[in-house]
């Protein structure tokens, strides 16, 4: 039998200053806006939210710019190495993210930065250009990823260092919250397979393509704020009349008992 830790985290909690000071940054200006658990810079040119630890989005903190697209029609974006490194210097500028944070855990932070191109037809011929950096930051626990809408940060660069859009779950503490006994692959797949054969308008073409297992950083809904294994699946529907490609779904299971 293997067991397997959970993790009780604490979101962070900002206040305006920090928050002032991260909408400087993005060259933002604007009203300070205070609910009972979120405060905002909210101004014309875009926002700065920050989710505080009893919001569904405890931790989360969340920028736009309102006075650019999302892409660059002309020059180039900022190179991949540039944004990358450019986030790493935000976020510890800000102390946003989980880099840096002490824990029981063996944390990793690891960045990807990788460059979008678009299509332009000027009605002689179509041409491939750059035109924005996507920037994805992972946080990995005991060398399993953390997934959900609450884990790790994505930012998106046009044609300077400053960001078009940003978020990133910030943690004040992460520990461990006991442990128990994990699913194995094989049985949880068995489970799906199983349970697939009696499902309403069952397809007997399900195919399992991928089985990970990963931390669950879910929306807070009350009570321990946990980080949770669980198994993302994705089948595949093969007997289907759908042209091209078959159809695929993403399951996520629970992977403790």
């Amino acid at each position: 039998m293997t067991r397997i830790a959970i993790a009780l985290v604490r979101p962070a909690k900002l206040d305006f200053d920090r928050l002032r000071s991260l909408a400087e940054q993005f060259h933002l200006d604007g009203e300070q806006v205070e609910a009972e658990n979120a405060i905002a810079i909210n101004g014309r040119s875009g926002a700065v939210v920050h989710g505080q630890p009893t919001n569904r989005m405890g931790g989360v903190t969340t920028a736009v710019d309102l006075t650019r697209g999302i892409a660059t029609s002309e020059g180039e974006p900022l190179k991949a190495d540039a944004a990358a490194s450019m986030t790493t210097e935000l976020l510890e500028r800000h102390g946003l993210g989980a880099a840096g944070l002490r824990s029981e855990f063996q944390l990793d932070w690891r960045i990807d930065a990788q460059t979008t191109e678009a299509v332009t037809f000027d009605g002689k011929e179509r041409r491939r250009h750059p035109v924005k950096t996507d920037v994805r930051a992972r946080v990995f626990l005991d060398e399993l990823p953390v997934s959900g809408p609450r884990a790790g940060a994505s930012l998106t660069f046009a044609d300077s260092d400053v960001p078009l859009r940003m978020m990133v779950m910030s943690w004040a503490s992460l520990e461990r919250y006991g442990e128990r006994e994990l699913i194995e692959k094989d049985e949880i797949l068995s489970e799906l397979l199983s349970a697939a054969k009696h499902r309403n308008g069952r397809t007997d073409g399900l195919e399992v393509r991928s089985a990970d297992l990963a931390f669950w950083a879910a929306p807070y809904a009350g009570g321990a704020d946990l980080l949770e294994p669980s198994w993302f699946v994705e089948v595949e529907h093969t007997d289907t009349d759908t042209e091209g490609d078959a159809p695929k779904q993403l399951l996520r299971l629970p992977a403790t008992r």
